[in-house]
């Protein structure tokens, strides 16, 4: 039974992660955040720029996608070259390959495959129970 790490991680790999980054970044562009609707302010000074970027810093849910898609980059560059491609084999659902194919390709046996796979998963788990990111 998958859990939520695996249902992130799946997310990531198959870059549903990235793709709310943007929907969520172009939403937050497009919102009109006029507090005096219908109210002239004669001092009001137009920055687009600087207004788009503080509704970035302040909105939780942006905040909380980047966290989750950066833990995992980290978190990614202190494994081997080996486990990242059969975490990632494993978990892009664009491909979506068995265990017998991955062990195939990475010329290793089915359960060396799993045992790598679990352990990036545990790592993640951990680190994010840690860091306090939502999973």
């Amino acid at each position: 039974m998958a859990d939520k790490t695996d249902e992130l991680l799946t997310n990531y790999y198959s870059g549903v992660i990235d793709t709310k980054i943007l929907l969520r970044r172009a939403e937050l562009q497009w919102r009109p955040n006029d507090d005096n609707a219908g109210i002239k302010s004669l001092n009001k000074h137009t920055r687009p720029l600087e207004d788009m970027l503080a509704r970035y810093e302040a909105d939780s849910i942006l905040h909380e996608l980047t966290k989750q898609r950066d833990a995992i980059k980290r978190l990614e560059t202190t494994f081997s070259e080996e486990t990242k491609q059969i975490v990632q084999m494993h978990y892009d659902r664009r491909e979506r390959l068995s265990w017998v194919v991955i062990s195939l390709r990475m010329n290793l046996s089915d359960r060396t495959c799993r045992t790598y796979q679990k352990t990036f998963k545990d790592n993640v788990a951990q680190t994010f129970n840690e860091l306090d990111i939502a999973v």
